[in-house]
């Protein structure tokens, strides 16, 4: 069966993503250590709550603030979010070329911070993809067997007319076992071959 649409993850494939980054620039802000920041906001559970949407909007930022410690503004608070993130050129490239033909939409871990802040900040590069699917709205997270069905539901997609792209093992793992062809991600070179087999370049 021929491939109908192309699901992409976000982080690690469309956007490079350093977690390193988040922590240091809050850090940096805040006068504590990145060990701190760490337990305040990773450890504690909150950015997984953000991811599953148990947390978002206003509430986000000003749990997140609570529990830094130090107040900033909602823009400021976002903007350092998301600072982990930065486009994948040669990705984006391949996503401009499969979009003349097929069709693309995003599936991520992530909160609506993040949503809210790229949409911001990369309007142009979230706009290639429809639909935007955030686990912050969907309430599960992958790889749980859950997050694809409704993906393909939404999508009005079949799996196996349906690629999804992620640089995570166990989430390529979960779509593989719903059927779903999948890619796991390295490199925009390795996919655009694979790309290219799949007659889909």
């Amino acid at each position: 069966m021929a491939i109908r649409t192309i699901i992409f993850d976000l982080g690690g494939v469309v956007f490079r993503y350093e977690a390193q980054t988040r922590l240091q620039q809050f850090a940096a802000f805040t006068g504590e250590t990145i060990e701190t920041v760490r337990r305040r906001l990773i450890d504690s559970g909150y950015s997984q709550s953000c991811d599953l949407g148990r947390f978002k909007g206003d509430r986000a930022y000003r749990e997140g603030i609570k529990l830094l410690g130090h107040r900033m503004t909602m823009e400021r608070f976002r903007n350092m979010w998301i600072s982990v993130f930065e486009p994948s050129e040669d990705v984006v490239a391949l996503v401009r070329r499969l979009k003349t033909h097929t069709a693309i939409a995003l599936l991520t871990n992530n909160s609506d911070l993040v949503r809210e802040g790229l949409q911001g900040a990369y309007s142009e590069i979230l706009d290639l993809f429809r639909p935007h699917l955030f686990s912050a709205d969907l309430g599960v997270l992958k790889p749980d067997p859950r997050i694809y069905q409704i993906a393909l539901h939404l999508l009005n997609s079949e799996p196996a007319e349906t690629l999804f792209i992620d640089d995570a093992a166990t989430h390529v793992a979960g779509a593989q076992s719903m059927g779903l062809a999948t890619h796991h991600f390295r490199t925009a070179e390795i996919l655009e071959k694979e790309l290219e087999t799949m007659a889909l370049l």
